[in-house]
C-alpha cells in the first residue's frame, strides 16, 4: 500500500512539474503509451487530453526527420535508447497536428524512474516551437540551390569583406560555408561533430560579426562578397 502511495505521489509530482512548462511535454509509458499531455502541447499540436489519453504516441503524432524518413513508430529508436541512457540528445522533428498540418519541432527526451529498482519508467517528452526557424532553413536552401544554378549573386570579394572574415572563427567559417550549401542545424552538427545547440551559437556569433539579422541575409551575404566556397575540415571535432 505504501509503495502505491509513493508511486501516485512521484507521478503527481512529475505531472505538476510539467503542467508548469512553458514548453510542450507529454509522458508515454514503455509500450509507448500516452500517459500526460500538457496544455503547451495541445497548444501546438491542437490535440486534447481526450484526443491522446493512453493512445500509442506514434499513431498520434507521426513524426518524420529532414529526410522525410518516418520517426514515430512502433519500434521507436529513440524511446529505446531513452530506456537504455536515461537521455537522448535534442533532435528536430516534423510532426503532424489534429487538423493534418505539419510542424517542425525541436525535441528532447530523457527517462523519469518511478522507483529505485529501475523499474516503471516513464519516457518524458520536452518540446518548443521551431516550425518558423526550420521553414526559413528550407526556404534558404532552395534560394542558394536557385543561385548556384544561375549565378544570380556576383561575387563582389573586397577589403570590407576580408575584414569581416577575418572576424569569424575557424569554426564559424566551416558552419557559414555548411550554411551556404543548404545544410541545416542538424546536418551542420553531424557534419562537424558538434552538438545542435553548439551549431546554434555559432549561428548566431556569425550573425553578430556579419552585422545581418537572419541566416538568409548571412548566407547571401557571404556569397555575394566570396567568404565562403572554402571545405571544412571534418577531422577537426572541436567545439
Amino acid at each position: 500500500m505504501l509503495v502505491t502511495v509513493l508511486l501516485e505521489e512521484l507521478v503527481s509530482n512529475l505531472f505538476e512539474a510539467l503542467k508548469a512548462a512553458g514548453d510542450g511535454a507529454f509522458v508515454v509509458d514503455e509500450e509507448l503509451r500516452i500517459q500526460y499531455w500538457n496544455d503547451m502541447a495541445g497548444e501546438i499540436l491542437e490535440f486534447d487530453w481526450g484526443d491522446v489519453a493512453s493512445q500509442p504516441c506514434y499513431l498520434i503524432l507521426m513524426g518524420y526527420d529532414e529526410e522525410k524518413r518516418l520517426i514515430c513508430k512502433k519500434r521507436c529508436r529513440v524511446a529505446e535508447m531513452a530506456l537504455k541512457t536515461g537521455r537522448v540528445s535534442n533532435y528536430d522533428v516534423r510532426m503532424c497536428t489534429k487538423q493534418g498540418n505539419n510542424h517542425w519541432l525541436n525535441m528532447s527526451v530523457f527517462t523519469y524512474q518511478m522507483n529505485e529498482n529501475g523499474h516503471n519508467k516513464v519516457i518524458v517528452h520536452l518540446f518548443r516551437d521551431i516550425n518558423g526557424k526550420k521553414e526559413n532553413e528550407i526556404f534558404l536552401g532552395r534560394i542558394l540551390e536557385a543561385a548556384r544554378q544561375y549565378h544570380s549573386i556576383p561575387a563582389e570579394k573586397g577589403f570590407g569583406s576580408e575584414i569581416l572574415l577575418s572576424k569569424l572563427t575557424r569554426r564559424e567559417r566551416e558552419v557559414l560555408s555548411l550554411m551556404a550549401e543548404g545544410h541545416g542545424t542538424r546536418e551542420i552538427s553531424e557534419l562537424l561533430f558538434i552538438s545542435t545547440n553548439t551549431v546554434r551559437n555559432h549561428i548566431q556569433h556569425i550573425l553578430e560579426k556579419l552585422q545581418v539579422h537572419s541566416r538568409l541575409e548571412a548566407v547571401t551575404y557571404a556569397i555575394k562578397h566570396d567568404l565562403v566556397g572554402r571545405k571544412p575540415d571534418n577531422t577537426y571535432r572541436g567545439g
